[in-house]
């Protein structure tokens, strides 16, 4: 299954375990809430999501915000939120705040995909 947003895309695993959720462009006091929305959406559907960040051009304060408030609402359902791909502006903002211990991150879609599959198999 495949939905869009104005900012995120997202394509689901067949077997429904794993969604990717590819935000483009900025993720800021505009956008943040609508992708909050499809990225929760999307989470009570699959078990596992990963935000691929590859596309994302900027996040403020509000889009981390909005990345905190689903890694909450994961725990809280006992599912998986992944980010991949972060460019360099957020790989920053990410480690300034500390959200690498709050965030699985990976370096690649595939790597986040193959990792969040074989544990969950494990």
């Amino acid at each position: 299954m495949s939905t869009a947003n104005q900012r995120v895309s997202v394509v689901e695993e067949p077997d429904g375990r794993l969604a990717v959720a590819t935000v483009t462009g900025e993720l800021d006091l505009e956008t943040s809430s609508a992708v909050y929305r499809q990225a929760l959406e999307t989470m009570s559907r699959c078990p596992i999501v990963v935000l691929d960040l590859s596309d994302a051009t900027f996040c403020d304060s509000s889009g981390f915000n909005a990345l905190l408030r689903l890694r909450r609402r994961a725990e809280e359902a006992g599912h998986q939120l992944a980010l991949a791909a972060p460019p360099d502006q957020v790989t920053r903002l990410l480690a300034l705040t500390g959200a690498p211990a709050v965030f699985p991150v990976y370096g690649s879609l595939a790597e986040a995909r193959a990792e969040l599959l074989h544990s969950k198999d494990g």
